[in-house]
C-alpha cells in the first residue's frame, strides 16, 4: 500500500474531503464523519462517530500508545457557505489543482489541516512506530458557527486527561500560540410606529439606534486593550435590520455586534458595562425599550511560549526553515540555530480551542498549511507542498510530545 504521507496518496485524500459539501448552515458533516472512517477502516484503524444532531457528528480516533500522556490533534468537519460563480473563477467543490494550488472550499480553513492531521497519525500505525502516549484525533461539527461538536464532547469527555491539544486551522504554516476572545451580541430597540408624515407621533428605533452604535464606539475607546502576541482588541457592528417602509416610522431596530478581545479584558463585566450604559440611554428616553442577546462567547486562548508543546514545535518549524533556506539557490545557511527559531504569533479568529483548553489549563497549539487570509473567500486555495510538509509536521510533533517505544 502506498505511504499516507506520500504525494499520491495525500493529494487526492485532501480532494475527497473538499468534494463533499459540509458548508454551515446547515453542516451536513455526517457525511464526511463516514467518509474518514472509511478511509480509517483501511489502513487498520478503529474510529467511533458520535452524533451531534440529525445530519452532524463528531469522530474520534485513538493511536494507543504505552504510557500516561495524550495529545490531541483537532480540526473541524464544516466550512463556510460556498462562493457564487460570479464570485470565483473555481467551483467550491471542485477541488482543481492549478499551478501547484487546490482551490475550493475548506481547503484552507481547514479541510486541509484536518487531513494533515489525520494523515500523520496514520502514518505512525502504518509504518508502526509505538509512541509512549495516546494521540487522539478529533474531528468536529459546527465550528464555523457555534461549536456544538467542540461542546459535545467537552461534555461528555474529561478535558483533565488531555496534556496538548493541536488545532489545524489555517496559520500559514507558522506556529500561533493562542487567539483572541469573541463576544457577539444582539441589541434590540423597541419604538413607536407612526404614519412618516408624523413622525412626532412615533418613536423612531433606527435613529434611536444610531445613539446606541455611537456610544458602544466610544464605550470600546475606553476599555480598548493590546496585547504583544494576540494584537489589539476591536468592536464592529456588522448587521443592522430595522423598519418596515419609507411612510412608516420604524418600531424597532437591531443590531449585531462582533467584539473581539484580548486580556486583561474579560466577556462579564464587558458586558455588564455595556448593559449599564444603555440603561443611562433608556434614562434619558424613558419611552424605548432595550433588549440585550448573547450570540457567542469565546474566550481567549493562550498558551506560554515555554510550554513543551510550543517549544517542541517551534524546534520543528526552525528546521524545516532551514532545509527550505538551504534548497534555496543563493541564500547562505544560518550558523546561528537562534536565528531560526519561528517568532511566536496568535491568530485573529476563534477556533475550538476556546471551547477544549480547560479554562486555560490544556497547552494549545495552533497551527496549518492553510493561509487564513483565504477563509471565507472566493477561490479559497492552500498551497499542496506546504500541505504535505504539514503532514511531516505533525508526525514529527507527536513523535517528539509523546516519546517513542520502538527505538
Amino acid at each position: 500500500m502506498k505511504s499516507v504521507r506520500s504525494r499520491e496518496y495525500a493529494v487526492p485524500f485532501l480532494q475527497r474531503l473538499i468534494e463533499v459539501d459540509t458548508c454551515n448552515p446547515p453542516g451536513n458533516e455526517h457525511k464526511l464523519s463516514l467518509l474518514l472512517q472509511e478511509v480509517l477502516k483501511e489502513l487498520g484503524i478503529s474510529s467511533s462517530i458520535t452524533i451531534v444532531e440529525q445530519g452532524r457528528s463528531n469522530l474520534e480516533a485513538v493511536i494507543a500508545g504505552s504510557g500516561n500522556l495524550k495529545l490531541m490533534f483537532c480540526g473541524h468537519l464544516d466550512t463556510v457557505s460556498p462562493w457564487s460563480a460570479a464570485a470565483g473563477s473555481y467551483p467550491p467543490h471542485g477541488a482543481v489543482i492549478e499551478g501547484g494550488r487546490m482551490y475550493g472550499r475548506g481547503t484552507s480553513d481547514m479541510k486541509s489541516g484536518l487531513a494533515a492531521m489525520l494523515l500523520a497519525a496514520a502514518s505512525l500505525h502504518q509504518d508502526g512506530i509505538r509512541l509512549a502516549g495516546d494521540l487522539l484525533f478529533l474531528a468536529t461539527a459546527g465550528e464555523e458557527v457555534d461549536s456544538c461538536g467542540a461542546r459535545l464532547y467537552a461534555d461528555q469527555n474529561s478535558l483533565l486527561a488531555l496534556d496538548g491539544l493541536v488545532i489545524g486551522e489555517p496559520t500559514g504554516s507558522r506556529v500561533a500560540v493562542g487567539h483572541k476572545g469573541a463576544l457577539w451580541l444582539r441589541i434590540s430597540l423597541f419604538g413607536r410606529s407612526a404614519h412618516g408624515s408624523m413622525p412626532q407621533l412615533g418613536l423612531n428605533a433606527v435613529e434611536g439606534m444610531m445613539e446606541i452604535i455611537s456610544l458602544l464606539h466610544r464605550h470600546a475607546l475606553e476599555w480598548q486593550a493590546t496585547d504583544p502576541v494576540l494584537g489589539s482588541s476591536s468592536l464592529s457592528v456588522n448587521k443592522i435590520t430595522g423598519g418596515v417602509q419609507t411612510n412608516v416610522v420604524p418600531d424597532s431596530c437591531t443590531i449585531d455586534v462582533d467584539i473581539r478581545t484580548v486580556p486583561p479584558l474579560e466577556h462579564g463585566p464587558l458586558l455588564r458595562e455595556i448593559e449599564d450604559k444603555l440603561q443611562e440611554i433608556q434614562q434619558l428616553h424613558p419611552d424605548y425599550r432595550y433588549q440585550v442577546e448573547q450570540l457567542l462567547d469565546r474566550s481567549v486562548v493562550y498558551t506560554d511560549p515555554g510550554q513543551r508543546l510550543i517549544t517542541t514545535a517551534l524546534e520543528i518549524a526552525a528546521q524545516v526553515r532551514q532545509q527550505g533556506q538551504a534548497g534555496c539557490p543563493g541564500e547562505e545557511a544560518e550558523g546561528d540555530a537562534a536565528r531560526h527559531v519561528t517568532p511566536i504569533q496568535g491568530v485573529p479568529y476563534y477556533t475550538d480551542g476556546s471551547v477544549l483548553h480547560d479554562n486555560g489549563r490544556l497547552p494549545v497549539l495552533i497551527y496549518g498549511p492553510g493561509d487564513h487570509r483565504l477563509a471565507h473567500q472566493p477561490d479559497e486555495w492552500v498551497d499542496i507542498d506546504a500541505y504535505l510538509d504539514s503532514i511531516d509536521f505533525y508526525r514529527e510533533l507527536a513523535i517528539r510530545f509523546l516519546g517513542r517505544t520502538d527505538d
